[in-house]
């Protein structure tokens, strides 16, 4: 009978209003957990969106440097010392520092980060700020990330226009001649520029022989983990070699160590799914109430309890995998609404779409099994009572 009748899809549409409420309760659940985590890994990813443009295999920072945005300097000395080692093709500057931009329209200043390298040198894969190697030679000058929030003023459509903007940082003259695309700074930042490494000098009057990063590039077929432990003993003790990789989890687990972000958002997604369970339970154990004569009909007619528990359970799954879809799609514009409106550096993910699949279908189960308790009431001697 069964594997002729789904009688689990049965009774799941026979009333239609309540299959709508329960599927509308799981859909919310399962938008609550999306968005819970996509925000979560959104607001980590917008703090390594400049990690994620460096063209580096390895960095060299000072020992106590654990995030990016707050970098401490070394001597640009130790960059030389370990250009001549074997394996390593090449290693290059980079100047960070967070300063004073002037809107040019309203004159309101706001912070902004800045970037400086050596145009010859360039330590960035942004395609954009690479073929603009020349302007940045020019004197005062530094190229703006078109991406950055409307407060700074109308830089891009000026700069279309008249070739160049005017304004000031910390308080020196200073002429905006490109664009760039580089985003995020939701967390960090609100914009960036980038401009050359005398230019940085000049402007910021830092000392060229103070660096924040060195961006490593390896010889092909050298291996990170394996150059690093090679030369490590070489190294001063106030700086440290790591990977790309590595640098971008210490600046994530940095954060999750100094906010509370990922314990929020992680309750966020908790109370979803426990949100979740007690909707679908309750639909579950309504629609055992209203048939648990048929219950115990299957009982008196010889089905086993285990065949009723597998009915529960299809239907448990069925609610979780079409209250999934919806939700899943809503995410999907919903991500895409936030990046474009926020900036922040939020997709959908394969990862996330199991994981969030994984929880849904946990979720139902979890409801479906509490709900069984109501089955040992069916007993089929109250048939003939």
């Amino acid at each position: 009978m069964s594997a002729k009748t789904p009688i689990a899809w049965l009774q799941l549409i026979y009333r239609k209003v309540r299959l709508l409420v329960s599927i509308t309760g799981v859909t919310f659940a399962v938008m609550l957990m999306f968005i819970q985590l996509g925000f979560r890994d959104g607001l980590f990813e917008d703090t390594v969106t400049f990690h994620k443009k460096l063209d580096a295999d390895l960095v060299l920072l000072h020992r106590d440097t654990t995030r990016f945005f707050d970098m401490k300097v070394f001597p640009r000395r130790y960059l030389y010392n370990i250009s001549a080692i074997d394996g390593i093709a090449s290693v290059n500057p980079l100047y960070f520092s967070l300063t004073d931009f002037k809107n040019p329209e309203t004159f309101v200043k706001r912070q902004i980060a800045i970037a400086g390298f050596t145009p010859d040198k360039p330590v960035f894969n942004i395609p954009e700020v690479n073929q603009q190697m020349e302007v940045l030679k020019l004197a005062n000058t530094v190229l703006f990330d078109r991406l950055s929030r409307l407060e700074f003023g109308s830089i891009t459509a000026n700069l279309e226009k008249h070739k160049e903007v005017i304004t000031e940082i910390s308080n020196r003259l200073i002429k905006v001649r490109g664009l760039f695309s580089l985003g995020g700074g939701v967390i960090t930042v609100d914009g960036a520029l980038v401009t050359s490494d005398l230019n940085f000098s000049d402007i910021l009057n830092h000392p060229l022989e103070k660096v924040h990063m060195g961006v490593v590039k390896l010889q092909p077929g050298v291996s990170s983990q394996n150059f690093i432990k090679k030369i490590s003993k070489q190294l001063p003790q106030d700086v440290k070699l790591i990977s790309l990789e590595d640098f971008i989890k210490l600046e994530k687990d940095s954060l999750a160590d100094s906010s509370p972000i990922g314990f929020i958002f992680n309750i966020g997604t908790v109370i979803g799914f426990i949100f979740g369970s007690i909707i679908v339970y309750q639909i579950l154990y309504t629609q055992i109430s209203d048939s648990l004569f048929i219950y115990a009909t299957f009982k008196a007619i010889g089905y086993a309890n285990s065949y009723l528990v597998k009915i529960v359970l299809q239907q448990a799954f069925l609610m979780s995998f079409i209250g999934y879809i919806p939700g899943c799609a809503f995410c999907i514009y919903l991500y895409s609404f936030v990046k474009e409106a926020t900036r922040l550096p939020i997709s959908m993910t394969i990862t996330r779409s199991i994981t969030v699949m994984l929880l849904t279908i946990i979720m139902c189960s979890i409801a479906g099994m509490l709900a069984m308790s109501k089955l040992r009431s069916a007993d089929p001697a109250e048939l003939f009572g």
